[in-house]
């Protein structure tokens, strides 16, 4: 028997820090139709401060907590002006866990080897290169047991009542791929019981991952529980392989959380919207900008739409360019949020300014 789902007054909205991420927020009549969501590269705030995101900040819950309380002054002393800019997270008062272990949270569950000070500024975890008879033996971690999961939940939130952040978990489609590699589309086609294996054991480690950490965040329950699954690799599969394959764990995502969403990076999300409105109530989805927006409405007439404007265009344009794309973007969107996510050093304070001023009036 499905759960009674619990999803009155609350949404899933995504913000960025140290990378994208989602939240549970509240409900607000009264909130803008336009609201869009910021956030830098690494790179940006390496080039702007000298703030780093290597091994200390992911492992040592002090340095995160010092790097996450500099970097909310910093953005509240240079953007805090502009309207919906800043996250409201208060990590002075709290145990901040903001996306440790970036996206090798779930390799690291598996045994993985997690590199803290690759180029990019991101965490990398070592793909794993599993052969088929690695692959078929593969079984789900002791979550709940699990070292690295008890490196991160402090029993004691650091004397803290409250958490702040969130951890972030990836997706079925990119651990598998971090499992198996390019083999990965060919067990699609030639294999698709092996891959389904370890679809099946993927999910089953991250849903376990997601509701013990949610169960440390709310022990009591009091707040929906919720996860956007992270489909980044959903344009190297064609329509039919996803919804063969993979929309089963959309299904049993959705099942397992009170409210559940889907990330798809920016692709256009076109092809899979038929698959994907099969998700009851879908409570998140977010897409790239050549997405066709009147689809999105006819099929999720209750959702708010979640865009991304690609950073490297945004950093190219002109300031009353971005007023004028941004206008006819959110014109199409009509209620939801544009992504300025993982802008680049070289983005001007202008650019960005613009694109609130103008989404304000929209």
């Amino acid at each position: 028997m499905e759960k009674q789902k619990k999803t009155k007054g609350y949404h899933i909205e995504s913000y960025h820090m140290n990378g994208q991420n989602w939240r549970l927020m509240p409900d607000d009549p009264e909130m803008d139709n336009i609201i869009i969501i910021t956030g830098f590269m690494p790179a940006w705030w390496e080039s702007e401060y000298g703030i780093t995101f290597g091994r200390s900040f992911h492992l040592d819950a002090e340095t995160h907590k010092k790097t996450l309380l500099k970097m909310e002054s910093i953005l509240k002393k240079r953007f805090g002006g502009l309207p919906n800019f800043l996250t409201g997270i208060d990590y002075s008062d709290s145990y901040p866990v903001e996306r440790r272990y970036g996206d090798g949270f779930i390799p690291a569950l598996f045994g993985g080897e997690v590199y803290f000070d690759d180029a990019s500024g991101h965490p990398y975890a070592y793909p794993f290169e599993l052969t088929g008879e690695q692959a078929r033996e593969l079984s789900v971690p002791d979550v709940k047991n699990h070292p690295v999961i008890g490196s991160l939940l402090d029993k004691g939130k650091g004397g803290f009542d409250k958490t702040t952040g969130e951890q972030g978990f990836e997706g079925v489609i990119n651990i598998a791929y971090k499992l198996l590699g390019e083999e990965m589309f060919i067990y699609m086609n030639q294999k698709p019981d092996l891959v389904h294996h370890v679809f099946e054991v993927v999910w089953h480690t991250i849903n376990s991952a997601v509701h013990t950490v949610r169960k440390w965040q709310d022990p009591l329950g009091v707040k929906p529980t919720y996860f956007v699954q992270a489909d980044c690799l959903i344009n190297m599969i064609s329509s039919s392989m996803y919804k063969e394959q993979l929309l089963e764990f959309e299904i049993k995502f959705n099942q397992s959380f009170d409210i559940y969403g889907i990330h798809t990076c920016n692709w256009t999300v076109d092809p899979y919207l038929d698959a994907i409105a099969e998700v009851e109530g879908l409570g998140y989805l977010d897409m790239g900008p050549e997405s066709d927006l009147d689809l999105v409405h006819r099929l999720f007439p209750d959702l708010r739409p979640t865009v991304f404007f690609p950073p490297e265009r945004f950093r190219r344009l002109e300031v009353g360019q971005i007023r004028k794309e941004i206008s006819e973007l959110g014109k199409r969107i009509n209620k939801g949020y544009i992504l300025l996510t993982d802008l680049e050093a070289g983005t001007q304070d202008a650019q960005i300014m613009a694109a609130y001023e103008e989404a304000a009036r929209l």
